[in-house]
């Protein structure tokens, strides 16, 4: 079932509900299962350049850190669009449409969408989120274990940093609906027209 599927036979619940994200704040995600998450975005290497002996170290490496963080849990996200559904309703179009210079047109759009698809095949964002399953935890408890994490991707050689509130809700726009292209994201629906009164 897609988000949108989900999303039409769950009317009468919020957003919010929908993705379990109760509040975010600077360090993290409050879930309505009274989970914390705490999300770290890793800067992905190229591995098309490494050696072989590189490439296992870097494993290794991301092995030790996992063994050590018992509550870690690893994704790897888009962080640009996908055209996809583009193509394949082109590629119908262009199997449809009779007049050739409409589907020259069309085979012209198509090449365009494969250009950027190409540029930007290595658009990833790998993240690594800490899972604390009682909210009522300590917060110096989260604060420690933020610490402890962020010290152990350093000394194992990944360049990596604690994802910001903004970074939060772009990762969450980006998961959710794809929406890559919306550079804030505010709080609440509108939130950045409405003014406060000046006297």
């Amino acid at each position: 079932m897609s988000v949108f599927d989900l999303l039409k036979s769950n009317k009468k619940q919020a957003t919010r509900q929908l993705i379990n994200a109760k509040s975010i704040d600077e360090t993290g995600v409050e879930t309505y299962k009274k989970e914390y998450l705490v999300y770290f975005l890793i800067k992905p290497l190229n591995i098309a350049v490494l050696s072989e002996t590189n490439i296992r170290s870097r494993v290794l490496s991301l092995m030790n850190i996992l063994k050590e963080v018992e509550a870690a849990e690893i994704a790897c996200i888009n962080s640009r669009e996908t055209f996809e559904e583009n193509k394949l309703y082109l590629k119908q179009r262009i199997a449809e449409e009779n007049n050739p210079h409409v589907r020259e047109l069309l085979q012209k759009d198509e090449a365009f969408l494969d250009r950027i698809q190409i540029q930007t095949a290595s658009a990833r964002e790998f993240l690594i989120m800490l899972r604390f399953r009682d909210r009522d935890v300590d917060t110096s408890e989260v604060r420690i274990s933020i610490s402890r994490i962020e010290k152990m991707l350093k000394e194992q050689g990944f360049m990596a940093k604690l994802a910001s509130k903004e970074d939060i809700k772009r990762i969450f726009a980006v998961y959710f609906v794809q929406n890559l292209t919306q550079v804030y994201f505010d709080d609440y629906n509108g939130e950045r027209w409405v003014k406060a009164d000046v006297m």
